[in-house]
């Protein structure tokens, strides 16, 4: 009997020891993986941004069979939603900002807690994209610091998840990929180039993808309502770019963000006219979202000149033929025009 008391006595004390432990855990935490995915930006951060893209990637479906999910009227952008049922209780998600291949946020909620906010962070880097995935806490429940207490921390808890739900979302992404190709390019042709005026915004800059984005974000829009505040209609002009300098060797470039003109037009405040010469070129089409397959279509046109012997000469320009809001990102398309010599 006095045996028995004892261990029940011993018992306890463990167990108050346990919940003493337990409790003496903090209730915030802060988990963060990186993880650079050999894809362009847009498709690592249109798969996130899609819920219905989580089953096929999240670590969770992985260890959990019995999960069953709904979905909202949306799951792509501000307003998506879903929610779930399994062995381990409901959940449910929501997506709350969102900044275009840039961020997003959100809220998941396990039952009736509080809710852990989510936050993605997409950044363009040598050789991919590098996605980070953030989950963040300030009142964890007491059951799951219990689980965390025996995991070895929080860390020890998420990270490992977080690690591998990347790993999963880079194999869903270069699959997806490999099956539906973000970009298509044509042959490269040979052309008789008309002559033409050309009115833009110059830069001279470092090459920097993301700050040549910027400028096109920033003068595109500019040009196209100047034409159409004077007068032209979309088809008396095309947008376009006109590069009169790309080194990279220096890693320099000069170019101008505007309008290819097919009637005439004077130059904007800030804008320069460039005259297009008369003469013979190569041509190549690239179908897909800008800043996808660009430099692939500029390659087959390199690769072209040296098989045929050619000399290209500045400037080179790209002509974005179509509107993209108007048809499917596979069809966007952007002529490249090279004189030579």
């Amino acid at each position: 009997m006095k045996l028995l008391k004892r261990v029940l006595l011993l018992l306890v004390v463990v167990i108050v020891i346990a919940v003493i432990y337990v409790a003496m855990q903090p209730s915030d935490y802060n988990i963060k993986r990186n993880h650079v995915i050999k894809a362009p930006i847009s498709n690592v951060f249109n798969t996130v941004n899609d819920l219905r893209t989580w089953e096929r990637w999240g670590p969770w479906h992985d260890q959990d069979s019995t999960i069953v999910v709904t979905y909202g009227e949306k799951t792509v952008g501000v307003g998506a939603s879903d929610s779930w049922t399994s062995k381990d209780g409901p959940g449910s998600m929501k997506t709350i900002a969102v900044e275009e291949n840039k961020s997003i946020t959100q809220k998941m909620q396990f039952g009736d807690f509080e809710p852990t906010d989510i936050y993605w962070t997409f950044k363009e880097v040598e050789g991919g994209t590098e996605v980070s995935w953030t989950m963040d806490q300030k009142k964890a429940p007491f059951v799951f610091k219990i689980f965390a207490a025996m995991s070895g921390g929080w860390d020890a808890m998420f990270g490992p998840m977080e690690e591998q739900g990347l790993k999963n979302l880079e194999a869903v992404i270069l699959e997806d990929i490999k099956n539906n190709p973000p970009y298509k390019i044509s042959d490269v042709t040979p052309v008789t180039i008309e002559a033409k005026t050309f009115i833009g915004f110059r830069h001279n800059m470092k090459i920097n993808h993301e700050e040549m984005t910027n400028a096109f974000q920033q003068d595109m829009p500019k040009a196209g309502m100047y034409a159409m505040k004077s007068g032209l209609k979309y088809g008396e002009f095309t947008p376009g770019s006109v590069y009169t300098k790309y080194d990279e060797k220096t890693g320099e470039t000069e170019f101008y963000i505007g309008l290819l003109l097919h009637k005439k037009l004077k130059p904007g405040k800030g804008m320069t006219a460039i005259k297009l010469k008369k003469g013979k070129g190569v041509m190549i089409s690239k179908f897909g979202n800008y800043g996808v397959g660009d430099e692939n279509a500029h390659m087959a046109i390199d690769a072209y000149l040296k098989a045929n012997k050619l000399s290209s000469e500045r400037p080179f320009w790209e002509l974005y033929v179509n509107d993209p809001t108007s048809v499917k990102p596979i069809e966007i398309q952007t002529d490249i025009y090279y004189p030579i010599k």
